[in-house]
């Protein structure tokens, strides 16, 4: 099998099996596919929606999780970082920004890759317009020997672009496979998201409710910063619920409904008198009186404006 058709083959693979990896783990996945034709020790896959390629959200093989946090720190010193911004979908080899002798002695070398034993480094960066994100992608290499060849260069250029986006047909996937595609205005809608609010795939009718409830939103990040735990929380009338999903958060969106509006004890109230249970059998599940009970009852039906348990069973049917 000669070289190209291994290519071929890799960028049927991302697509094709991104449906049965879960999302959190695909980019690390991805990256352990891309070594089956282009040879490297160690790899960085980040994104960020700055041209100066902010790290929020980083995958990783061959490094450890201090790695991100020190190239950060020297991104003033780093003239390769420069040159895959002014040269996005174009990657640069080590060797078109250094010398070996300037690189060896920079403190550069010294502070970053030295530490990590990486000797050659190939990086490529891309733009993605629908999104607004930008990803840098770096492979590094621990023989000093062992150069980038031109050829390497060409298959990164036309494999970073297959990573971006099949990456994105993966997250694109997951929303359509789960429950969280809704087709009907008042149901929930849903999109993948990093630590800063940053899209990595969403619904058309997830950014059109933000735009529709926070039409004084800039940029293409959440209005409303992401919480630390899976919640669900009520903003500007919309029902807001995060899902850690490794480093990323699934949000989804859902217009208030009436049932909403309900304490927790209506809403247990209104589950179990829905399943066809009397008063007293609702009262022994909850351990409270049946007069309770009833009276919950009652002010579900004077917070809803309803005055029976059809009227109740039919708002229940269609929340």
């Amino acid at each position: 099998m000669t070289k190209t058709s291994n290519v071929d083959e890799l960028i049927s693979v991302l697509y094709r099996e991104s449906a049965r990896i879960a999302p959190d783990q695909y980019r690390v996945w991805a990256l352990e596919q891309l070594s089956r034709v282009i040879d490297f020790d160690a790899a960085f896959l980040c994104s960020g929606n700055q041209a100066s390629i902010d790290f929020h959200y980083v995958s990783h093989v061959g490094l450890d999780e201090k790695y991100a946090l020190r190239l950060k720190e020297t991104l003033d010193i780093n003239p390769i970082r420069d040159a895959v911004i002014n040269n996005l979908g174009k990657p640069v080899n080590m060797s078109d920004v250094y010398s070996d002798d300037e690189f060896y002695q920079s403190a550069l070398y010294q502070r970053l890759f030295e530490p990590y034993g990486i000797e050659r480094i190939l990086a490529a960066g891309h733009f993605d317009e629908n999104s607004g994100l930008y990803t840098l992608l770096s492979l590094y290499r621990f023989d000093r020997e062992n150069v980038f060849t031109e050829q390497e260069q060409k298959l990164q250029q036309r494999l970073i672009y297959h990573l971006v986006c099949a990456a994105s047909h993966a997250f694109f996937l997951h929303l359509r496979a789960g429950n969280y595609l809704q087709q009907t205005k008042d149901q929930a809608t849903s999109a993948i998201c990093d630590q800063q609010g940053c899209f990595h795939e969403a619904q058309p009718r997830f950014v059109a409710l933000l735009n529709e409830y926070f039409p004084m939103r800039e940029g293409i990040t959440l209005p409303f910063p992401i919480p630390n735990e899976n919640q669900t929380v009520e903003i500007n009338n919309l029902l807001v619920t995060f899902k850690t999903l490794g480093d990323l958060f699934l949000v989804s969106l859902r217009l208030l409904g009436p049932l909403d509006r309900l304490s927790n004890r209506e809403k247990q109230v209104v589950e179990l008198i829905c399943k066809g249970l009397s008063f007293k059998e609702a009262a022994k599940i909850l351990t409270v009186a049946p007069s309770t009970v009833s009276n919950h009852l009652y002010q579900v039906y004077d917070k809803l404006g309803i005055r029976s348990r059809t009227e109740l069973a039919q708002l229940v049917d269609k929340s």
